[in-house]
């Protein structure tokens, strides 16, 4: 797999539902692998470049808590698993200040609560 940069913490996570859409009218759901309160990374049969501006939809949820998220990302990572799928890392932008605070709240309470989900 290849190698990425990341500064904030980042979790697997329990349960997500994420789309991602290039002109915000035709969407593609994506598997998110991992999230951090500065974006996250997701797996998908679609292509994107590097420095792509994206929109994404989606909820956050540990089975007791459910968070959405709605906002604007860009790619700053592209690369291929062996086995040829895409696999992307984004950064939040435009994110309403609630939106972060409750996704970093969000995740260091799933973290706390199930300290193996955190990603080294």
């Amino acid at each position: 797999m290849p190698q990425e940069h990341r500064i904030s913490a980042r979790t697997t996570l329990l349960s997500v539902n994420v789309q991602v859409s290039v002109d915000g009218r035709k969407w593609t759901e994506v598997e998110v692998r991992d999230i951090s309160d500065g974006g996250f990374g997701f797996v998908s049969e679609v292509e994107f470049e590097r420095g792509a501006h994206l929109y994404m939809e989606g909820d956050v949820s540990d089975f007791t808590r459910q968070m959405s998220i709605s906002c604007d990302i860009d790619v700053i990572f592209c690369g291929k698993y062996s086995d040829g799928r895409n696999i992307y890392g984004v950064k939040f932008l435009n994110m309403s200040k609630a939106e972060h605070t409750g996704l970093a709240v969000f995740i260091e309470l799933m973290v706390t609560k199930y300290p193996k989900l955190l990603v080294q």
